[in-house]
Protein backbone atom coordinates (compact mmCIF):
# COMPACT_ATOMS: atom_id res chain seq x y z
CA UNK A 1 0.00 0.00 0.00
CA UNK A 2 2.77 2.44 0.97
CA UNK A 3 4.68 1.65 -2.23
CA UNK A 4 1.57 2.27 -4.31
CA UNK A 5 0.99 5.65 -2.68
CA UNK A 6 4.64 6.55 -3.21
CA UNK A 7 4.40 5.68 -6.90
CA UNK A 8 1.20 7.69 -7.23
CA UNK A 9 2.74 10.75 -5.62
CA UNK A 10 5.84 10.38 -7.80
CA UNK A 11 3.81 10.25 -11.00
CA UNK A 12 1.73 13.20 -9.87
CA UNK A 13 4.81 15.26 -9.07
CA UNK A 14 6.43 14.36 -12.37
CA UNK A 15 3.35 15.53 -14.21
CA UNK A 16 3.06 18.80 -12.33
CA UNK A 17 6.73 19.81 -12.50
CA UNK A 18 7.14 23.12 -14.34
CA UNK A 19 3.51 22.96 -15.49
CA UNK A 20 2.12 25.98 -17.30
CA UNK A 21 -0.14 27.83 -14.84
CA UNK A 22 -3.07 27.99 -17.28
CA UNK A 23 -2.82 24.43 -18.62
CA UNK A 24 -0.56 22.81 -21.20
CA UNK A 25 -2.89 23.43 -24.14
CA UNK A 26 -3.30 27.21 -23.91
CA UNK A 27 -2.12 30.00 -26.22
CA UNK A 28 -2.03 33.25 -24.24
CA UNK A 29 -1.77 36.62 -25.92
CA UNK A 30 -1.31 40.26 -25.03
CA UNK A 31 -1.81 43.29 -27.28
CA UNK A 32 -0.24 46.52 -26.04
CA UNK A 33 -1.27 49.58 -28.05
CA UNK A 34 0.88 52.71 -27.82
CA UNK A 35 -0.38 56.02 -29.21
CA UNK A 36 1.93 58.89 -30.08
CA UNK A 37 1.43 61.99 -32.20
CA UNK A 38 3.20 60.38 -35.17
CA UNK A 39 2.32 56.68 -34.96
CA UNK A 40 0.30 53.90 -33.45
CA UNK A 41 2.44 50.95 -32.40
CA UNK A 42 1.48 47.48 -31.25
CA UNK A 43 3.55 45.14 -29.13
CA UNK A 44 1.92 41.72 -29.52
CA UNK A 45 3.16 38.99 -27.18
CA UNK A 46 2.19 35.33 -27.31
CA UNK A 47 2.86 32.71 -24.63
CA UNK A 48 2.39 29.17 -25.95
CA UNK A 49 2.11 26.31 -23.44
CA UNK A 50 3.69 22.89 -23.91
CA UNK A 51 1.37 21.32 -26.47
CA UNK A 52 1.05 24.34 -28.79
CA UNK A 53 4.84 24.69 -28.56
CA UNK A 54 5.16 21.06 -29.61
CA UNK A 55 3.05 21.87 -32.66
CA UNK A 56 5.13 24.98 -33.37
CA UNK A 57 8.34 22.92 -33.14
CA UNK A 58 7.15 20.69 -35.96
CA UNK A 59 6.02 23.68 -38.05
CA UNK A 60 9.29 25.54 -37.53
CA UNK A 61 11.40 22.55 -38.64
CA UNK A 62 11.39 23.65 -42.27
CA UNK A 63 13.90 21.08 -43.53
CA UNK A 64 12.24 18.18 -41.72
CA UNK A 65 15.41 16.86 -40.07
CA UNK A 66 13.77 16.58 -36.64
CA UNK A 67 15.87 19.37 -35.12
CA UNK A 68 14.62 22.97 -35.06
CA UNK A 69 17.62 25.29 -35.41
CA UNK A 70 17.88 28.88 -34.22
CA UNK A 71 17.56 30.16 -37.78
CA UNK A 72 14.42 28.06 -38.29
CA UNK A 73 12.94 29.47 -35.10
CA UNK A 74 13.77 32.99 -36.29
CA UNK A 75 11.97 32.32 -39.57
CA UNK A 76 9.01 30.85 -37.73
CA UNK A 77 8.80 33.92 -35.45
CA UNK A 78 8.83 36.21 -38.49
CA UNK A 79 6.06 34.23 -40.20
CA UNK A 80 4.07 34.24 -36.97
CA UNK A 81 4.46 38.02 -36.78
CA UNK A 82 3.16 38.37 -40.31
CA UNK A 83 0.15 36.22 -39.43
CA UNK A 84 -0.51 38.49 -36.46
CA UNK A 85 -0.40 41.53 -38.75
CA UNK A 86 -2.80 39.92 -41.22
CA UNK A 87 -5.26 38.99 -38.47
CA UNK A 88 -5.53 42.45 -36.92
CA UNK A 89 -7.84 45.27 -37.93
CA UNK A 90 -6.83 48.77 -36.84
CA UNK A 91 -8.82 51.91 -37.67
CA UNK A 92 -8.19 55.56 -36.84
CA UNK A 93 -11.16 57.89 -37.26
CA UNK A 94 -12.95 55.04 -39.08
CA UNK A 95 -10.22 54.69 -41.71
CA UNK A 96 -8.05 51.53 -41.93
CA UNK A 97 -4.49 51.95 -40.66
CA UNK A 98 -2.19 49.23 -42.09
CA UNK A 99 0.36 47.94 -39.60
CA UNK A 100 3.91 46.99 -40.56
CA UNK A 101 5.95 44.30 -38.87
CA UNK A 102 9.14 45.76 -37.37
CA UNK A 103 10.68 42.97 -35.30
CA UNK A 104 9.81 39.45 -34.21
CA UNK A 105 11.72 37.74 -31.36
CA UNK A 106 11.32 34.26 -29.87
CA UNK A 107 12.23 32.51 -26.64
CA UNK A 108 12.02 28.91 -25.39
CA UNK A 109 11.70 28.07 -21.70
CA UNK A 110 11.45 24.77 -19.79
CA UNK A 111 7.92 23.40 -19.40
CA UNK A 112 6.19 20.32 -18.03
CA UNK A 113 7.20 16.75 -18.85
CA UNK A 114 10.56 17.74 -20.30
CA UNK A 115 8.86 19.89 -22.95
CA UNK A 116 9.32 23.59 -23.68
CA UNK A 117 7.10 26.64 -23.77
CA UNK A 118 7.46 29.30 -26.48
CA UNK A 119 7.12 33.09 -26.32
CA UNK A 120 6.97 35.31 -29.39
CA UNK A 121 7.22 39.09 -29.23
CA UNK A 122 6.18 40.97 -32.39
CA UNK A 123 6.54 44.72 -32.78
CA UNK A 124 4.26 46.41 -35.33
CA UNK A 125 3.57 50.07 -36.10
CA UNK A 126 1.84 52.43 -38.49
CA UNK A 127 2.57 56.12 -39.21
CA UNK A 128 -0.09 58.58 -38.14
CA UNK A 129 -0.98 61.99 -39.57
CA UNK A 130 -1.39 64.44 -36.71
CA UNK A 131 -5.07 65.13 -36.14
CA UNK A 132 -7.34 65.44 -33.18
CA UNK A 133 -9.32 63.86 -31.74
CA UNK A 134 -8.03 60.33 -32.45
CA UNK A 135 -10.68 57.61 -32.48
CA UNK A 136 -8.79 54.32 -32.49
CA UNK A 137 -10.54 50.96 -32.93
CA UNK A 138 -8.60 47.71 -32.58
CA UNK A 139 -9.86 44.19 -33.33
CA UNK A 140 -7.97 40.89 -33.18
CA UNK A 141 -9.62 38.35 -35.51
CA UNK A 142 -7.10 35.54 -34.89
CA UNK A 143 -8.61 32.33 -33.48
CA UNK A 144 -11.19 33.90 -31.14
CA UNK A 145 -12.14 30.50 -29.66
CA UNK A 146 -8.55 29.45 -28.94
CA UNK A 147 -8.19 28.59 -25.22
CA UNK A 148 -6.01 30.96 -23.27
CA UNK A 149 -5.53 34.36 -21.66
CA UNK A 150 -6.37 37.31 -23.94
CA UNK A 151 -5.74 40.89 -22.84
CA UNK A 152 -5.43 44.34 -24.44
CA UNK A 153 -4.19 47.57 -22.89
CA UNK A 154 -3.22 51.01 -24.20
CA UNK A 155 -0.51 53.52 -23.28
CA UNK A 156 0.12 57.06 -24.46
CA UNK A 157 3.16 59.18 -25.32
CA UNK A 158 3.87 62.78 -24.35
CA UNK A 159 1.29 65.19 -25.69
CA UNK A 160 -1.47 62.57 -26.01
CA UNK A 161 -4.36 62.97 -23.61
CA UNK A 162 -6.65 59.88 -23.35
CA UNK A 163 -10.32 60.81 -23.19
CA UNK A 164 -12.21 57.51 -23.24
CA UNK A 165 -11.03 53.91 -23.32
CA UNK A 166 -12.55 50.48 -22.72
CA UNK A 167 -9.17 48.90 -21.89
CA UNK A 168 -6.72 49.51 -19.01
CA UNK A 169 -3.37 51.29 -19.24
CA UNK A 170 -1.31 48.41 -17.83
CA UNK A 171 -0.94 44.68 -18.25
CA UNK A 172 -3.04 42.46 -15.98
CA UNK A 173 -0.52 39.62 -16.18
CA UNK A 174 2.82 41.44 -15.99
CA UNK A 175 3.39 40.85 -19.69
CA UNK A 176 2.19 37.22 -19.59
CA UNK A 177 4.55 36.25 -16.77
CA UNK A 178 2.20 36.15 -13.73
CA UNK A 179 -1.43 35.17 -14.26
CA UNK A 180 -3.86 36.27 -11.52
CA UNK A 181 -6.29 33.67 -10.19
CA UNK A 182 -9.87 33.76 -11.39
CA UNK A 183 -11.62 33.81 -14.72
CA UNK A 184 -9.35 34.33 -17.72
CA UNK A 185 -10.02 37.53 -19.71
CA UNK A 186 -11.15 37.12 -23.30
CA UNK A 187 -10.42 40.63 -24.57
CA UNK A 188 -9.73 40.91 -28.32
CA UNK A 189 -10.86 44.46 -29.08
CA UNK A 190 -10.30 48.00 -27.91
CA UNK A 191 -11.84 51.41 -28.54
CA UNK A 192 -9.83 54.48 -27.53
CA UNK A 193 -10.40 58.22 -27.97
CA UNK A 194 -7.48 60.55 -27.38
CA UNK A 195 -6.65 64.21 -27.94
CA UNK A 196 -3.37 65.57 -29.31
CA UNK A 197 -2.39 68.55 -27.16
CA UNK A 198 -2.26 71.84 -29.13
CA UNK A 199 1.45 72.44 -28.54
CA UNK A 200 2.33 69.01 -29.96
CA UNK A 201 0.05 69.42 -32.98
CA UNK A 202 1.48 72.88 -33.74
CA UNK A 203 5.03 71.58 -33.47
CA UNK A 204 4.35 68.89 -36.04
CA UNK A 205 2.73 71.39 -38.41
CA UNK A 206 5.79 73.61 -38.22
CA UNK A 207 8.14 70.68 -38.83
CA UNK A 208 6.11 69.63 -41.85
CA UNK A 209 5.80 73.16 -43.30
CA UNK A 210 2.06 73.03 -42.70
CA UNK A 211 1.90 70.01 -45.03
CA UNK A 212 0.99 66.43 -44.13
CA UNK A 213 4.07 64.38 -43.35
CA UNK A 214 5.30 62.21 -46.18
CA UNK A 215 6.04 58.58 -45.31
CA UNK A 216 8.63 56.74 -47.33
CA UNK A 217 7.67 53.14 -48.11
CA UNK A 218 9.75 50.67 -46.13
CA UNK A 219 10.61 47.18 -47.29
CA UNK A 220 9.94 44.16 -45.06
CA UNK A 221 13.68 43.65 -44.52
CA UNK A 222 14.05 47.24 -43.35
CA UNK A 223 11.03 46.93 -41.11
CA UNK A 224 12.46 43.90 -39.37
CA UNK A 225 15.95 45.35 -38.98
CA UNK A 226 15.08 48.94 -38.07
CA UNK A 227 14.01 49.50 -34.45
CA UNK A 228 10.97 51.67 -33.87
CA UNK A 229 11.78 55.15 -32.56
CA UNK A 230 9.69 56.76 -29.88
CA UNK A 231 10.12 60.18 -28.23
CA UNK A 232 11.80 60.04 -24.81
CA UNK A 233 9.40 59.97 -21.84
CA UNK A 234 9.01 62.87 -19.46
CA UNK A 235 8.84 62.47 -15.72
CA UNK A 236 5.09 63.19 -15.72
CA UNK A 237 4.21 60.43 -18.14
CA UNK A 238 6.89 57.82 -17.48
CA UNK A 239 4.48 55.57 -15.58
CA UNK A 240 1.86 55.42 -18.33
CA UNK A 241 4.11 55.06 -21.33
CA UNK A 242 4.73 51.71 -22.93
CA UNK A 243 8.31 50.66 -22.07
CA UNK A 244 10.55 49.66 -24.96
CA UNK A 245 10.42 45.96 -25.66
CA UNK A 246 13.40 43.96 -24.46
CA UNK A 247 14.55 41.44 -27.08
CA UNK A 248 13.85 37.92 -25.91
CA UNK A 249 16.80 35.60 -25.44
CA UNK A 250 17.12 33.13 -28.28
CA UNK A 251 17.90 29.81 -26.64
CA UNK A 252 18.93 26.65 -28.40
CA UNK A 253 15.81 24.58 -29.13
CA UNK A 254 15.53 20.95 -28.02
CA UNK A 255 16.11 17.96 -30.24
CA UNK A 256 13.44 15.41 -31.08
CA UNK A 257 11.35 14.68 -28.00
CA UNK A 258 11.72 11.25 -26.34
CA UNK A 259 8.72 9.01 -25.77
CA UNK A 260 9.18 9.46 -22.02
CA UNK A 261 8.24 13.13 -22.46
CA UNK A 262 4.89 12.16 -23.97
CA UNK A 263 4.36 9.62 -21.17
CA UNK A 264 4.92 12.31 -18.55
CA UNK A 265 2.68 14.69 -20.49
CA UNK A 266 -0.09 12.07 -20.34
CA UNK A 267 0.43 11.72 -16.58
CA UNK A 268 0.30 15.49 -16.20
CA UNK A 269 -2.87 15.78 -18.27
CA UNK A 270 -4.85 13.24 -16.26
CA UNK A 271 -3.38 14.38 -12.91
CA UNK A 272 -4.67 17.91 -13.50
CA UNK A 273 -7.88 16.82 -15.24
CA UNK A 274 -10.16 17.09 -12.24
CA UNK A 275 -13.29 16.30 -14.23
CA UNK A 276 -11.86 12.97 -15.43
CA UNK A 277 -10.64 12.14 -11.93
CA UNK A 278 -14.05 12.94 -10.46
CA UNK A 279 -15.69 10.61 -12.98
CA UNK A 280 -13.29 7.82 -12.02
CA UNK A 281 -14.04 8.41 -8.36
CA UNK A 282 -17.76 8.04 -9.05
CA UNK A 283 -17.09 4.69 -10.74
CA UNK A 284 -14.69 3.39 -8.08
CA UNK A 285 -16.79 4.10 -4.98
CA UNK A 286 -19.71 2.13 -6.39
CA UNK A 287 -17.79 -1.10 -7.10
CA UNK A 288 -17.34 -3.47 -4.12
CA UNK A 289 -15.82 -6.14 -6.37
CA UNK A 290 -12.30 -5.64 -7.69
CA UNK A 291 -13.08 -7.91 -10.66
CA UNK A 292 -16.14 -5.86 -11.59
CA UNK A 293 -14.18 -2.66 -11.11
CA UNK A 294 -11.45 -3.96 -13.43
CA UNK A 295 -14.04 -4.64 -16.14
CA UNK A 296 -15.62 -1.19 -15.81
CA UNK A 297 -12.28 0.64 -15.85
CA UNK A 298 -11.01 -1.47 -18.76
CA UNK A 299 -14.10 -0.56 -20.80
CA UNK A 300 -13.54 3.11 -19.98
CA UNK A 301 -9.87 2.82 -20.98
CA UNK A 302 -10.59 1.10 -24.29
CA UNK A 303 -13.27 3.65 -25.18
CA UNK A 304 -11.30 6.81 -24.46
CA UNK A 305 -8.21 5.32 -26.13
CA UNK A 306 -10.30 4.68 -29.24
CA UNK A 307 -11.65 8.23 -29.53
CA UNK A 308 -8.27 9.69 -28.58
CA UNK A 309 -6.67 7.82 -31.48
CA UNK A 310 -9.41 8.77 -33.94
CA UNK A 311 -9.27 12.43 -32.99
CA UNK A 312 -5.46 12.57 -33.04
CA UNK A 313 -5.40 10.97 -36.49
CA UNK A 314 -7.84 13.58 -37.78
CA UNK A 315 -10.57 11.09 -38.67
CA UNK A 316 -13.09 12.38 -36.10
CA UNK A 317 -13.45 15.85 -34.65
CA UNK A 318 -16.01 17.29 -32.25
CA UNK A 319 -16.12 20.91 -31.05
CA UNK A 320 -15.06 21.49 -27.45
CA UNK A 321 -18.24 23.49 -26.77
CA UNK A 322 -20.13 20.19 -27.06
CA UNK A 323 -17.59 17.81 -25.56
CA UNK A 324 -16.84 19.65 -22.31
CA UNK A 325 -20.49 20.03 -21.18
CA UNK A 326 -21.13 16.40 -22.19
CA UNK A 327 -18.23 15.25 -19.98
CA UNK A 328 -19.71 17.22 -17.09
CA UNK A 329 -23.08 15.52 -17.60
CA UNK A 330 -21.50 12.04 -17.44
CA UNK A 331 -20.01 12.98 -14.07
CA UNK A 332 -23.33 14.29 -12.76
CA UNK A 333 -25.12 11.14 -14.00
CA UNK A 334 -22.73 8.77 -12.23
CA UNK A 335 -23.05 10.71 -8.97
CA UNK A 336 -26.86 10.86 -9.21
CA UNK A 337 -27.24 7.18 -10.05
CA UNK A 338 -25.08 6.31 -7.03
CA UNK A 339 -27.34 8.42 -4.81
CA UNK A 340 -30.45 6.72 -6.18
CA UNK A 341 -29.02 3.27 -5.54
CA UNK A 342 -28.26 2.38 -9.18
CA UNK A 343 -24.56 2.22 -8.46
CA UNK A 344 -23.50 -0.98 -10.20
CA UNK A 345 -22.38 0.67 -13.37
CA UNK A 346 -21.74 -1.82 -16.12
CA UNK A 347 -19.04 -1.99 -18.75
CA UNK A 348 -21.45 -0.78 -21.45
CA UNK A 349 -22.18 2.49 -19.65
CA UNK A 350 -18.51 2.95 -18.86
CA UNK A 351 -17.59 2.35 -22.52
CA UNK A 352 -20.16 4.84 -23.79
CA UNK A 353 -19.07 7.54 -21.38
CA UNK A 354 -15.44 6.71 -22.10
CA UNK A 355 -15.98 7.62 -25.74
CA UNK A 356 -17.04 11.11 -24.63
CA UNK A 357 -14.10 11.50 -22.25
CA UNK A 358 -11.71 10.42 -25.00
CA UNK A 359 -12.55 13.55 -26.96
CA UNK A 360 -11.69 15.55 -23.85
CA UNK A 361 -8.26 13.89 -23.71
CA UNK A 362 -7.86 14.46 -27.44
CA UNK A 363 -8.48 18.16 -27.03
CA UNK A 364 -5.03 18.44 -25.49
CA UNK A 365 -3.20 16.51 -28.20
CA UNK A 366 -5.16 16.19 -31.43
CA UNK A 367 -3.88 19.38 -33.05
CA UNK A 368 -0.27 18.56 -32.25
CA UNK A 369 -0.61 14.98 -33.42
CA UNK A 370 -2.28 16.26 -36.58
CA UNK A 371 0.87 18.18 -37.40
CA UNK A 372 3.35 15.52 -36.32
CA UNK A 373 1.71 12.73 -38.27
CA UNK A 374 2.36 14.49 -41.61
CA UNK A 375 5.21 12.62 -43.22
CA UNK A 376 6.16 10.97 -39.94
CA UNK A 377 4.81 7.62 -38.74
CA UNK A 378 6.51 8.10 -35.35
CA UNK A 379 3.49 10.07 -34.12
CA UNK A 380 1.78 6.74 -33.40
CA UNK A 381 4.40 5.93 -30.78
CA UNK A 382 4.05 9.42 -29.35
CA UNK A 383 0.29 8.94 -29.10
CA UNK A 384 0.73 5.50 -27.50
CA UNK A 385 3.16 6.94 -24.96
CA UNK A 386 0.78 9.80 -24.12
CA UNK A 387 -2.10 7.38 -23.62
CA UNK A 388 0.10 5.05 -21.57
CA UNK A 389 0.82 7.92 -19.20
CA UNK A 390 -2.93 8.44 -18.74
CA UNK A 391 -3.50 4.75 -18.02
CA UNK A 392 -0.54 4.50 -15.63
CA UNK A 393 -1.88 7.30 -13.47
CA UNK A 394 -5.40 5.87 -13.55
CA UNK A 395 -4.11 2.47 -12.47
CA UNK A 396 -1.99 3.96 -9.68
CA UNK A 397 -5.00 5.93 -8.48
CA UNK A 398 -7.25 2.87 -8.42
CA UNK A 399 -4.66 0.72 -6.62
CA UNK A 400 -4.23 3.43 -4.01
CA UNK A 401 -7.91 4.15 -3.38
CA UNK A 402 -9.68 0.81 -3.77
CA UNK A 403 -8.15 -0.95 -0.71
CA UNK A 404 -9.31 1.94 1.44
CA UNK A 405 -12.78 1.73 -0.07
CA UNK A 406 -12.86 -2.01 0.47
CA UNK A 407 -12.15 -1.53 4.16
CA UNK A 408 -14.78 1.19 4.32
CA UNK A 409 -17.51 -1.18 3.06
CA UNK A 410 -17.09 -3.19 6.26
CA UNK A 411 -18.04 -0.22 8.41
CA UNK A 412 -21.58 0.65 9.51
CA UNK A 413 -21.26 4.17 8.11
CA UNK A 414 -20.20 3.01 4.64
CA UNK A 415 -23.61 3.83 3.14
CA UNK A 416 -23.46 7.40 4.41
CA UNK A 417 -19.93 7.79 3.08
CA UNK A 418 -20.99 6.52 -0.34
CA UNK A 419 -23.86 9.01 -0.48
CA UNK A 420 -21.62 11.88 0.59
CA UNK A 421 -18.99 11.10 -2.05
CA UNK A 422 -21.69 10.58 -4.69
CA UNK A 423 -23.28 13.92 -3.80
CA UNK A 424 -19.90 15.63 -4.22
CA UNK A 425 -19.42 13.92 -7.62
CA UNK A 426 -22.91 14.94 -8.78
CA UNK A 427 -22.50 18.52 -7.58
CA UNK A 428 -19.12 18.86 -9.27
CA UNK A 429 -20.56 17.55 -12.53
CA UNK A 430 -23.50 19.96 -12.44
CA UNK A 431 -21.21 22.85 -11.55
CA UNK A 432 -18.91 22.11 -14.50
CA UNK A 433 -21.90 21.70 -16.81
CA UNK A 434 -23.43 25.11 -16.06
CA UNK A 435 -20.04 26.81 -16.21
CA UNK A 436 -19.34 25.29 -19.67
CA UNK A 437 -22.61 25.96 -21.48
Amino acid sequence: MRRTLTALVGLFAAGLACAHPLGNNTVNRQAALHVSSTSVSLRYRVDLAEIPTLLATADADSNGDGVTSASEWAGYARRYGEQIRDGIELQVNHSPLPLRLRTAHWELAPGAAGLSTLRIDAQLSAPLTTQTPLNIDYQDHRHPDEPGWKEVFATYADGIQPETSDVPQASLSQDLTAYPAGEMPNLLAASVTATVLPSVAASHREDAGLQPAAHTPVTLTQQLDTPQKEPPPSASTARTRQPPATPLTQLSPPVRLPLWAFFRLGVHHIATGWDHLMFLLGLIVAQPSLRRLAGVVTAFTVAHSLTLGLAASGLVSLPGVWVEPAIALTIAYVGLSNLLGYSRHGAALSFGFGLVHGFGFAGALAESMGSLRIGNSGWLLDLFSFNLGIEAFQLALILAIWPLLYLTTRQTWSGTALKLVSFIVMSAGLGWFFSRI
